[in-house]
Order: C-alpha cells, then sequence, then structure tokens
C-alpha cells in the first residue's frame, strides 16, 4: 500500500490533463483512465489513483503538516495549500514489485512547478 500528497501552492502549473498526459508518457503500456477529478493507472493486476482534494480540511492539513515538518512552511508555502494531489494504491504490493512505479509517479509530479511531495503518514518531505 502506497500513499503520498503532492500540495499544490496557489501558483502552480499542476492540472490533471497535463499529469495524464506526462504519466502516459513514462508509462506506455499502461492503461490510464482520468476523470474530472482523478485520474487510474494499471497494469496486469496493480493500479495507482491520483486524486485531486480541496477546501478548507486539506488548507488545515497542510498546516498542520508545515507544523510537523517545522521551518518549511516558510519557504515552501506548504501552509498556503488548500488543494492537492492524492497518490495512493491499496492493492497489496508484498514484494514490492511496484515500488518504483509509486516512485516514479511521485517523480513525474515533482517536474510540476508549485508542487510539494510529502508523506502524509510521517510528515516528510519527499
Amino acid at each position: 500500500m502506497y500513499q503520498a500528497f503532492g500540495l499544490l501552492k496557489p501558483d502552480t502549473d499542476f492540472t490533471l490533463a497535463a499529469a495524464a498526459k506526462k504519466l502516459a508518457g513514462t508509462f506506455p503500456g499502461w492503461k490510464l483512465e482520468q476523470a474530472p477529478s482523478q485520474i487510474t493507472l494499471s497494469k496486469d493486476d496493480w493500479e495507482i489513483h491520483l486524486r485531486i482534494r480541496e477546501g478548507p480540511e486539506v488548507l488545515e492539513e497542510s498546516r498542520r503538516i508545515a507544523d510537523h515538518i517545522g521551518g518549511a512552511d516558510e519557504e515552501m508555502g506548504i501552509s498556503t495549500c488548500s488543494r492537492r494531489v492524492e497518490v495512493a494504491s491499496d492493492m497489496p504490493d508484498p514484494e514490492m514489485d511496484h515500488f518504483n512505479d509509486y516512485l516514479m509517479v511521485i517523480e513525474v509530479l515533482q517536474t510540476f512547478q508549485g508542487l510539494i511531495a510529502v508523506d502524509p503518514q510521517e510528515p516528510s518531505l519527499l
């Protein structure tokens, strides 16, 4: 099970359509489905989802993450993020066969300006 947040600063150039295009180029041969607020990337018996979330609860959680990371909120703007893209796979991966796929998704997200990748489980920068 993998999970990450891409916190979206107000001035980000991230769009779900641009992410889908970059992911399709990074994962040729994978099935990519796009809905208004979600992308599903799948191959064989494994899939990973990217979902957009926004609102006051996201902003509050961003502020908690910024407090936990300490000092990073001033230089990176973590506490201003009221939108995020959530990356998650609930599919079992006991042999970690898809860990590199998960990391590649994070790397694609990190190509966007104004996106801060964090681990929400133990709030830290990725």
